[in-house]
């Protein structure tokens, strides 16, 4: 009776992880491809807003110059409410999301955490540059494409955020290219 009960208990628990397996979002390479729906561009949006979470908080502890140190300091608060706004999201359509670094952005984080003084300062801002216009490409795309209205919005807001960032990046790219 209980080696019925224990491979019954295995066989309902390989089945459950299946099923868990089956509804788990693999992960979508970053590098190539565009996400494809709603759950792949949230998925790809909350890795871009917790890589810039975690870059500002560096940059606001490490940055030479008080403009950036300032300018990381505002990204890492709205990032961390957009990013907040999307798993919100992701919560709602029942999606598992990880917050942590996808490869190459650790590898760039890493390369940055080695940099000091204006050298630091002048990559991360052109970081922010590079990683902004990535961001507003996809946020202006799923802010009319989003299949779902609260995502949509929710991809409108953050394109108005990352626009900011953007053209304040830009102008301060301009400062730290010595």
């Amino acid at each position: 009776m209980n080696l019925f009960r224990t491979s019954l208990a295995l066989v309902v628990g390989m089945v459950l992880a299946l099923a868990v397996q089956a509804d788990t979002p693999r992960a979508v390479e970053k590098t190539g491809t565009e996400p494809k729906n709603d759950k792949e561009f949230l998925i790809r949006a909350v890795a871009c807003e917790v890589a810039e979470v975690k870059f500002a908080d560096m940059a606001r502890k490490r940055a030479n110059s008080e403009e950036v140190r300032s300018m990381a300091e505002r990204l890492y608060k709205e990032h961390q409410t957009t990013r907040d706004n999307l798993m919100e999201q992701a919560k709602k359509m029942k999606l598992a999301v990880l917050e942590g670094l996808e490869k190459n952005k650790q590898d760039e984080y890493n390369r940055l955490n080695k940099l000091t003084g204006k050298d630091f300062d002048r990559e991360y801002v052109r970081f922010v540059v590079d990683a902004h216009e990535k961001s507003s490409t996809m946020y202006k795309k799923w802010s009319t494409d989003a299949s779902d209205a609260d995502l949509k919005k929710a991809a409108a807001d953050a394109l108005a955020k990352t626009n900011d960032h953007l053209s304040r990046a830009k102008k301060l790219n301009g400062r730290t290219k010595d």
